[in-house]
């Protein structure tokens, strides 16, 4: 039967947390993106407290060999005032030029994090994404006239060929940077193989060089090859989102970091984030450290910001809330804009997104939109995760830290806390939808479960007019009525993000075939997850213009919230009461 890793502060994040080939638990095959509604108070849940407890266990466990580095982790809810972790570790030994005690608003240099509030500047500046970039900056052009060698694809980068979005996503095909010229390092590279050299930027970062200005780059990067077609294969690129603050700076008329403070940190009431070094006392500075005071040049907006927990918590908030883009611009924004050659690593602007299905119970495919920083003795994490509207925020500063621990605390932080917060939404969801839907009139009953077999409420039962929904679905297909007991259904129901007031609209996803018949088909094709094909089945069985798949609940509002009153199926045109276990009649 046929079924149908980290340079300076150039850290792409590299945790691949995908294992298994199957699309859910039991081969259940939800659409993308949420499969319940979004727990809006996991704060109180047991489950989540309990994991809060053990996660901070494992990081007292990780901090107790640190002696200079401080820790700062914070996770937190859009839903909640309160954050679900406000954890933070303050070394034995800290540089006296710093503060002694590690909060929430301890400054930290947060490096490759500073290119998503690049992104939410670009937003508010008008750029269009798809322009090509010479409309803003011509100038662009004539970078041409340094190659010093033919002038041709292989050489010269076409700068009418690359748009906005391009540099965002870095899939422009430009060079990385220009700051980090080996030719400019005060070391004797014909030791390692290296002709002697006839020509150095002299700039960049380390040791005595001072930080590349703009003259620098319009003197020199042209001198740099492309690496890629624009589109062909993304490359980490910080002269990109440099770039880009040229056309934010071409748009407005003035200099970037004003336009930032404006734009976007005053208007959400940021008090720690700052492009300027802060106040010494303010930052986490391990001893002897020279990168808190380092200028970073051309590449201040990809890397030169500095932040604190709380306030990474208030933008990635702002961003969950829409504060910057509307809800439809927001979920193109988190959208993947390009793969990597990992198959769990994708990119887009400025986000390395990665999606995992070994983290929840139910086995499904959750993204995460992250962005990892790395400089000096300075490393960190930003991440979203939209189904759950969640913000986390990792800091480190010290010589204990690395990219490889914050990539580490990260998966703790995600593998600790999120089956915990599956588990708060799905309490939420048993008082919510489940339970039975009857309508005596039409001889229809619904009976909604949350269970640990797969995702969303499963149906257990279905049938409308006296007809049992799931034996007929092939039927439906097909427009031929036999006898299709033999073939096993299941029949799942999954939100669509679609409400208005206390309506929302859900849909049906079918699995035809047993869990081992369904990986028995998925066994005889060479790409994974192979009859995962929800999204090419729902809305295929339309009557009359509705769909069969397509439920609506109304709710009202209960002494736990909201809660379903009745369902209408919207293509069997009958809308049903619910009857168990929610019964307060005067509310119904």
């Amino acid at each position: 039967m046929q079924l149908t890793r980290c340079l300076l502060w150039v850290c792409p994040l590299s945790v691949v947390l995908i294992h298994d080939v199957f699309a859910a638990k039991n081969n259940h095959c939800p659409p993308l993106g949420p499969v319940l509604p979004v727990p809006t108070s996991p704060n109180s849940h047991p489950a989540v407290q309990s994991a809060v407890s053990m996660l901070q266990e494992t990081i007292d466990n990780i901090t107790a060999t640190f002696n200079s580095t401080a820790l700062s982790i914070g996770v937190k809810s859009i839903h909640e005032m309160a954050p679900l972790v406000d954890s933070h570790y303050t070394p034995p030994v800290l540089d006296p030029r710093g503060t002694s005690h590690i909060d929430a608003s301890t400054a930290y240099r947060i490096n490759g994090v500073s290119k998503v509030i690049l992104m939410i500047a670009l937003k508010a500046s008008g750029a269009r994404w798809e322009d090509p970039v010479t409309n803003y900056l011509p100038r662009l052009r004539e970078l041409r006239k340094q190659q010093v060698s033919t002038v041709d694809p292989i050489t010269t980068v076409n700068w009418d060929d690359i748009t906005v979005w391009a540099l965002a996503t870095h899939t422009s095909g430009i060079g990385s940077d220009l700051i980090r010229d080996m030719g400019s390092f005060p070391v004797n590279w014909t030791k390692l193989g290296l002709p002697p050299t006839h020509e150095k930027v002299n700039c960049g970062i380390l040791g005595s060089l001072p930080p590349c200005h703009e003259q620098d780059f319009w003197d020199n990067f042209g001198k740099r090859s492309p690496v890629f077609d624009p589109y062909t294969s993304p490359l980490y690129s910080n002269t990109a989102f440099y770039i880009l603050s040229l056309v934010i700076e071409a748009i407005a008329g003035y200099p970037y970091s004003k336009f930032v403070k404006k734009h976007v940190l005053e208007p959400i009431g940021t008090r720690d984030t700052t492009s300027a070094k802060p106040n010494d006392n303010l930052g986490a500075i391990s001893l002897n450290d020279t990168f808190w005071n380092a200028t970073l040049g051309i590449d201040e907006p990809a890397a030169g910001y500095y932040s604190s927990t709380q306030d990474l918590l208030v933008l990635g908030e702002a961003i969950l809330t829409h504060r910057f883009a509307s809800p439809r611009d927001t979920r193109r924004w988190f959208a993947p804009a390009t793969f990597t050659s990992s198959v769990g690593t994708f990119i887009a602007a400025p986000w390395e997104i990665i999606r995992a299905n070994n983290v929840t119970s139910d086995q499904r495919l959750v993204q995460f939109n992250t962005k990892a920083g790395s400089g000096g003795t300075y490393h960190s994490m930003f991440a979203i995760v939209p189904d759950y509207d969640l913000v986390v925020s990792i800091l480190t500063s010290g010589p204990e830290s690395s990219n490889n621990l914050v990539q580490q605390l990260f998966s703790q932080v995600i593998t600790t806390l999120l089956p915990a917060v599956e588990s708060a939404g799905k309490d939420e969801a048993q008082t919510a939808f489940a339970g039975t839907y009857t309508n005596e009139e039409t001889n229809s009953t619904l009976t909604l479960s949350v269970d640990d077999e797969g995702p969303g409420l499963n149906i257990t039962e279905w049938i409308v007019r006296g007809t049992d929904i799931p034996s007929h679905w092939l039927n439906y297909t097909s427009g031929i009525s036999s006898d299709l007991s033999n073939i096993y259904t299941s029949t799942r129901l999954y939100p669509t993000g679609l409400t208005t007031g206390l309506r929302t609209s859900w849909r049906v996803a079918v699995d035809l075939g047993t869990p081992d018949e369904i990986a028995q088909a998925n066994a005889q094709l060479f790409w994974p997850q192979s009859n995962c094909v929800a999204w090419a089945t729902m809305d295929r069985l339309v009557y009359e213009y509705r769909a069969l798949d397509e439920m609506i609940f109304d709710s009202v509002v209960g002494d736990s919230g909201f809660v379903a009153a009745n369902v209408e199926l919207v293509g069997f045109q009958t809308t049903l009461q619910r009857v168990t276990p929610y019964q307060n009649t005067n509310e119904l």
